[in-house]
C-alpha cells in the first residue's frame, strides 16, 4: 500500500496529484461542495475525509446544494444515513460511530447507488467495504480559523470524470462575483 494513500484503494490516474482549492470561509467550502454537487449523477461516491471540525458537513451541505435540495444537509451522526432529494437522491452517510466494517456492510450503502449517489463522512471507518471507483475529498484546516486545503483525487475513471465537471462548475461558479442586490431608495 502506497503510504502517500489516506484510502485502501490505489487512486488514479497514478501519475495524478489531484486538483487542490485552497477556502478561506465557510461559504467558499461550501460552494467547492455546491460544485461537486451540480456534477453530481446516480451512482456517483464521494469521500469526505478530514479530522473533527475540519468541514466535512459543510462540504456536504454544498453537495446537497447541488443537487438542488430544498433541505439543508446536516450532520447524521446519530443516524449514520440521511436522505435529500433534488435532481438525484443523495444519501449523506457519517461512518464516525459504526462498530465496525460488518455494520457498514448491513447499510447497504452500494444499493443506494442505482438511483442515487453516496456522500460519505469518515470512510477510513469502513474497512474496505465501499466502492473503489470514488472521489475522495481531503479537507485540512489551514492557519486562519476559517482556511481549508481541499484536495480532490480519484479512485477510478467514474470518480475521475466527476472530478473534472466539478472543477468545471467550480470554475464557472467563481469567475465572477454574485450579483449585487440593489435596495431601494
Amino acid at each position: 500500500m502506497d503510504q502517500s494513500n489516506p484510502f485502501p484503494f490505489p487512486l488514479m490516474p497514478s501519475q495524478a496529484q489531484g486538483l487542490m482549492v485552497e477556502t478561506h470561509s465557510e461559504a467558499e467550502t461550501i460552494t467547492v461542495g455546491r460544485a461537486i454537487g451540480e456534477a453530481l449523477r446516480s451512482g456517483d461516491v464521494v469521500l469526505l475525509m478530514g479530522e473533527l471540525g475540519a468541514g466535512k458537513t459543510q462540504m456536504a451541505r454544498g453537495i446537497a446544494t447541488g443537487i438542488g435540495s430544498t433541505v439543508p444537509a446536516r450532520s447524521p451522526t446519530f443516524v449514520l444515513v440521511n436522505e435529500y432529494h433534488g435532481r438525484i437522491r443523495l444519501s449523506h452517510c457519517d461512518l464516525y460511530r459504526v462498530a465496525g466494517p460488518d455494520e457498514v456492510t448491513e447499510l447497504a450503502l452500494e444499493e443506494r447507488l442505482t438511483d442515487g449517489a453516496l456522500a460519505i463522512e469518515w470512510p477510513e471507518r469502513a474497512g474496505g467495504n465501499l466502492p473503489d471507483d470514488a472521489l475522495l475529498v481531503q479537507i485540512d484546516p489551514g492557519e486562519a480559523d476559517e482556511d481549508r486545503t481541499i484536495l480532490l483525487t480519484t479512485g477510478g475513471n467514474r470518480a475521475a470524470h466527476l472530478a473534472m465537471r466539478a472543477a468545471a462548475v467550480y470554475e464557472s461558479l467563481t469567475a465572477f462575483p454574485a450579483p449585487v442586490q440593489e435596495t431601494p431608495e
